[in-house]
C-alpha cells in the first residue's frame, strides 16, 4: 500500500511544476507515494477580475506556442484522463517533457506526440479533446484549487491536511537526492506547522 496520497496542483506552462513532476516520479517508484495531479491555471489566477474573462472560454488559436495561454494542454490532459489514471500519468509526464526538456511549443501536433508516446487510443483521444465538457471540467478543477487557497504551482496538499508551494531550481542529480529532497520538504512541513515561508535571497539582477 502507498505511504500516502499527495495532490499536486499544477500548470503545464510552469517549469517548477515540471521539475517537481520529475521528483515525484522518482518518489513514486522509490517510496510508493501516490500523486494525484490537479489542474490550476496560473494565467487565470493572474487575471481574475479582468471584466469576467475566463480562460476556459478562450477559442483555441492555431500555432500558439502557449497552447492559447495553456488551454490546449489542460484540455488534452483531461482527454487523456478519460483513458485511465495510469495513461494520464504517462501522458502528463511526456507532455511536460516535450515542453520543458525538448522545448516544443504547445501546438496540436505536440499534444498528439505526447498521446502517441503514452500509447493512448488515438481516435478516442482526438474525439475527447473536442468535447466541450472538458472546458467545464477545467473550470471546476481550477475553482476547487482556488477554494483550497492555491495561488501558485506546484502546490502540494498532503494527507491529513497541510499544503505548500514548493519551487525547485533544478532537477536533483539522482534518485537518492530526489528522495532526500522530498523527505526533507515533507518532514519540515510536518514538524513545523507554524513555518509559513522560506525564501532564499538572490543577488540583484537574478
Amino acid at each position: 500500500m502507498p505511504l500516502e496520497t499527495v495532490t499536486v496542483f499544477f500548470d503545464y506552462l510552469c517549469p517548477y511544476a515540471w521539475r517537481f513532476s520529475e521528483v515525484a516520479e522518482i518518489v513514486r517508484k522509490e517510496l510508493g507515494v501516490r500523486f494525484e495531479w490537479a489542474h490550476f491555471s496560473l494565467y487565470q489566477a493572474n487575471h481574475d477580475g479582468d471584466d469576467g474573462w475566463q480562460l476556459w472560454n478562450e477559442r483555441l488559436r492555431d500555432r500558439s506556442a502557449s497552447g492559447t495561454r495553456g488551454v490546449l494542454p489542460f484540455l488534452a490532459s483531461l482527454a487523456a484522463k478519460r483513458q485511465g489514471d495510469a495513461a494520464h500519468d504517462v501522458f502528463r509526464r511526456e507532455l511536460m517533457r516535450l515542453r520543458h526538456v525538448e522545448h516544443q511549443p504547445f501546438h496540436h501536433s505536440t499534444v498528439l506526440e505526447a498521446a502517441e508516446r503514452a500509447d493512448l487510443h488515438a481516435s478516442s483521444f482526438e474525439r475527447d479533446l473536442a468535447d466541450p465538457e472538458l472546458r467545464t471540467a477545467l473550470a471546476q478543477e481550477h475553482h476547487a484549487a482556488v477554494d483550497a487557497q492555491v495561488v501558485a504551482t506546484p502546490t502540494l496538499a498532503f494527507d491529513g491536511g497541510g499544503a505548500a508551494y514548493v519551487r525547485i531550481g533544478e532537477v536533483p542529480a539522482d534518485a537518492t537526492e530526489a528522495v532526500a529532497l522530498y523527505r526533507g520538504v515533507r518532514g519540515m512541513l510536518s514538524d513545523y506547522p507554524y513555518l509559513e515561508t522560506v525564501r532564499r535571497t538572490r543577488p540583484r539582477g537574478n
